[in-house]
């Protein structure tokens, strides 16, 4: 749900957006004449800060009725009510807030920021248009425009953006970032270098705008062929974010060790169980596309959302924050476990089911109807025995990459800090990560019908966009269709959540394939704990 420049954005101002960790609303003292952070709301942030989030949701609803002229209970319910996917009731808090402030920049702008978490960014678009066409000297606003429009490829417009911006606030730093973000974009590599260079030597810059700086130098340098530099700014970067890494570090650790402990404790019978339960439920037409992140997912989701009979969801986090919490939790179950899985009623299942489908309808502003939904989260493999308890029918799209380019590419890019990247911050940890993730599919493939899953290489991808696209969609039951390799004119209006947005964009190139041996020599350990994984997946 979040870019790369909300994260620093909230550490700017940190009451503008929701926390990424937990997605909590937030009072917004930024913004005056909002309303009395009423009781409600103060209990029930309280309440979602300690993850009782239906409790807490249904304070913010209690709120926003009480108080129906209280512009921050709006804001906040409809905050809350995004995060937990329910779009249909945040949209008419939203309305509502929309029309009390009508005239008001800073309401139009609040409601702007709302609109974009809660996946309706034309919304958000036409907020801050209206904003500054009451206020010019919101710099926010305009900022936020720049980023929406720098996603679509509309890199003109989000100049305009940046320049208004920097006129507002001469010492924005995040918008000189994203200034040079578009000077590399438009082929001036030396100016956007040095003004990431002065972003990553300014102390007063916050850290995250200097990691986030040292990141794009090094992949400017890495575009000039300077790969021991661009290694070094990579390492700086990395060195910034690991100042800040602990508390998350010890939740991704809780995390990965449940999720593994369920992983490595299902066998055979398990899955077999959940496929002859799963019977009795009305059979959906769902995938799974997952792997490892930066293993292709997002060009073979591309290829496929381009299917008129397939609709695509693009790395949202309704499973893993809401739906799977919602399996297994109970007043005695303080953990996900193989057993609590086992235990799962039939009824609490269908209900399970039908709410993650409607979740993905409501993100997506559309009806799936007849159409295959296909779920795009590359690091979903550790859920995959949650994913396969809820639907057994589940087609698994499994991209493959080499696994050397699979880890740099992961290490060499800036992630804001969550359970997930915190395993990026060193090559070693990178590849760590990746066994386990690959570690627990190898294992799984033994078990699933050669009918349940298939395996795409991406460099087969790029090499015969045609053939792999033919097989992916013959695997998924669905007829040829040419319009899958004209994937990327649906990128001119259908904007792309993952961070590999940009280079989707692009034509086919095969720059990234055994770009890894640019930088053998800092790999070290990593090559072996590499191999076996090269070794069972063809590139070795």
């Amino acid at each position: 749900m979040f870019s790369p420049e909300d994260h620093t954005r909230m550490a700017r101002h940190p009451s503008g957006n929701l926390p990424p960790s937990r997605g909590a609303p937030t009072h917004s003292p930024a913004f005056g004449g909002l309303g009395v952070d009423v009781p409600e709301l103060q209990q029930a942030r309280a309440l979602w800060q300690h993850n009782r989030f239906d409790e807490s949701v249904a304070l913010f609803e209690k709120a926003a009725r009480k108080y129906p002229q209280n512009l921050l209970a709006l804001t906040d319910a409809s905050r809350a009510l995004g995060a937990r996917f329910e779009i249909a009731k945040a949209e008419v808090l939203l309305d509502r807030l929309m029309a009390l402030g009508q005239r008001n920049a800073q309401v139009l702008h609040l409601a702007g920021q709302s609109y974009r978490m809660i996946f309706r960014p034309e919304k958000a678009i036409d907020c801050f248009q209206r904003a500054l066409s009451l206020r010019r000297d919101i710099p926010d606003a305009h900022l936020e425009l720049a980023v929406l429009y720098e996603r679509r490829h509309r890199l003109a417009e989000a100049e305009n953006c940046v320049e208004e911006c920097l006129r507002c606030a001469p010492e924005y730093w995040e918008a000189k970032l994203m200034m040079a973000r578009l000077l590399r974009r438009r082929k001036d590599e030396s100016a956007a270098e040095r003004m990431l260079r002065g972003l990553c030597t300014h102390q007063q810059v916050h850290p995250f705008v200097r990691a986030q700086a040292w990141a794009e130098i090094a992949q400017l340098l890495d575009h000039q062929s300077e790969f021991d530099p661009a290694m070094e700014a990579m390492l700086q970067c990395k060195a910034i974010l690991r100042e800040y890494e602990a508390p998350i570090r010890n939740e991704s650790e809780m995390i990965l060790g449940i999720l593994r402990e369920i992983a490595e404790s299902m066998t055979l019978a398990d899955l077999q169980r959940w496929t002859e339960a799963g019977r009795a439920f009305p059979a959906r037409k769902v995938a799974l596309l997952t792997s490892f992140p930066r293993s292709g997912t997002t060009l073979l989701e591309q290829l496929l959302d381009a299917h008129p009979r397939l609709v695509s969801s693009d790395e949202r986090e309704a499973f893993a924050r809401d739906i799977f919490p919602a399996m297994w939790m109970g007043p005695g179950t303080p953990k996900p476990t193989l057993s609590a899985l086992n235990g799962i009623p039939a009824e609490h299942i269908q209900k399970q089911r039908e709410r993650y489908l409607a979740y993905m309808e409501a993100a997506l502003n559309e009806p799936i109807g007849e159409r295959m939904h296909l779920d795009k989260n590359p690091a979903f493999t550790l859920l995959l025995p949650a994913v396969l308890r809820l639907f057994p029918e589940m087609k698994l799209l499994i991209a493959l990459r080499d696994p050397r380019d699979v880890v740099l590419s992961c290490f060499m890019q800036y992630l804001p800090l969550n359970t997930n990247s915190i395993c990026y911050l060193s090559l070693e940890r990178t590849a760590e990560r990746y066994t386990v993730d690959l570690g627990v599919w190898r294992r799984l493939r033994e078990w699933l019908p050669a009918s349940r899953w298939l395996e795409v290489r991406y460099e087969d991808t790029v090499a015969n966009i045609e053939r792999e696209s033919r097989r992916s969609l013959e695997f998924l039951g669905l007829p040829w269709d040419a319009q899958v390799l004209d994937y990327r004119e649906r990128l001119k209006t259908k904007p792309v959540a993952s961070p590999t947005y940009e280079a989707v964009a692009r034509p086919l190139y095969t720059s990234s394939i055994g770009r890894w041996r640019n930088y053998e020599r800092h790999f070290a350990t990593s090559l072996r704990q590499l191999e076996p994984f090269a070794k069972a997946f063809g590139y070795d």
